[in-house]
C-alpha cells in the first residue's frame, strides 16, 4: 500500500531550541507536571531503533497490549533514572541552553520539520483531565492496515491527524498512573456537544475519531521516570508508521515521544483529593 507522504507537525511557541527538555519544573499543590518530548532521528536509527531497547523496560506494558502494539507498528516501554546514552545524544542534552524554557500551559500545535530536532511542552493535568499529544499534522488521505486481535483490515482515512490521548491518575505512593490511547481524529470539524470543565455541557468543533481501545497503554510511573513511545522501523503502512514517521527535508525521519511526570504533588493531597 501506498504510504502518506508530507504528513508533519504543526507549530508551538513553547519549544526547545537546542537544549535538553529534561529540566525541572514548577511545582503545585493540586496537580501532576507532565513533560512531553518530541524528538526527530533519521529513520532506521540502529542505536535507537535496536541496541537502546535493551536499556528499556517493555515488561512495563501489559503483556496483551505490547503485542497489539507491535501487530500495530509501534514499541514503547519505561525508562527509570538517567536516560541510555542513545536517547540522551538524541535530546542533545549537555548542550548549550538558549531561548525560553517551556512554560506550563495548554497544549499548542508544534512542528518537528524544522530545527531544532527536540521540542517540548510542559503541561500541569489533574487528575483523569484529557489531554492530546498530536503525532501528526492533519494528512489528506491516510490508506492504513489495522492489526485486530490477528485479522488484518484496511481503511482510508481522510484529513486525518494522530493523535495520543493522555490522561493522569496520582497515586497515594506519589507515583502517577498514565493512561495513553491511540487515537485518529478525521473527516470535517462539526459542532458538537462536549463535556468540558467539572461536568458542565458546551459545544465546541469536533471532527470524528477512531479510538484504539485495544492499544491503550496504563503505565505507573514515579517522577522523573519517562515513557517511551516510537515505531518499529517497519511498521510500514500499520498505524505506528503514521504517528512516528515523517517526511522531512532530509527525507523520511521517525518521531521518538518521551512522556514523563517532573513534579508530583505531596502524598496527603492524593489522600483527599476529589475524583473527576
Amino acid at each position: 500500500m501506498l504510504l502518506v507522504v508530507g504528513c508533519r507537525l504543526l507549530h508551538d511557541p513553547d519549544r526547545l531550541a537546542g537544549r535538553s527538555p529534561l529540566q525541572p519544573a514548577r511545582s503545585s499543590s493540586d496537580s501532576v507536571t507532565m513533560e512531553i518530548i518530541w524528538v526527530r532521528f533519521p529513520l532506521a536509527d540502529q542505536q535507537l531503533n535496536e541496541e537502546v531497547w535493551q536499556e528499556i523496560d517493555e515488561t512495563q506494558i501489559e503483556p496483551a497490549t505490547k503485542r497489539a502494539l507491535a501487530d500495530n507498528g509501534f514499541r514503547a516501554g519505561v525508562i527509570g533514572g538517567a536516560p541510555p546514552a542513545a536517547i540522551a545524544r538524541a535530546l542533545r542534552m549537555g548542550e548549550a541552553e538558549s531561548a525560553d524554557a517551556p512554560k506550563p500551559g495548554s497544549p499548542q500545535p508544534l512542528d518537528l520539520l524544522v530545527e531544532p530536532t527536540v521540542r517540548g511542552r510542559i503541561q500541569q493535568l489533574r487528575r483523569n483531565q484529557r489531554t492530546e499529544i498530536q503525532a501528526s499534522e492533519v494528512c489528506p488521505s491516510m490508506p492504513l492496515l489495522v492489526s485486530d486481535q490477528g485479522e488484518l483490515r484496511g481503511r482510508t482515512y481522510h484529513d486525518v491527524q494522530a493523535i495520543y490521548a493522555l490522561k493522569v491518575d496520582p497515586q497515594p505512593d506519589r507515583m502517577v498512573v498514565l493512561e495513553l490511547t491511540p487515537e485518529l481524529h478525521y473527516g470535517p470539524a462539526q459542532i458538537r456537544w462536549t463535556s468540558g470543565e467539572e461536568g458542565v455541557l458546551r459545544t465546541a468543533p469536533l471532527r470524528d475519531r477512531e479510538v484504539f481501545e485495544r492499544l491503550r497503554m496504563t503505565v505507573k510511573l514515579a517522577p522523573g521516570e519517562m515513557l517511551v513511545l516510537l515505531s518499529l522501523p517497519d511498521a510500514a503502512s500499520r498505524l505506528g508508521h503514521y504517528f512516528h514517521t515523517v517526511e522531512a527535508a532530509e527525507g523520511r525521519q521517525q518521531k521518538l515521544i518521551l512522556v514523563r511526570p517532573s513534579q508530583l504533588p505531596p502524598s496527603d493531597t492524593f489522600a483527599t483529593a476529589a475524583e473527576f
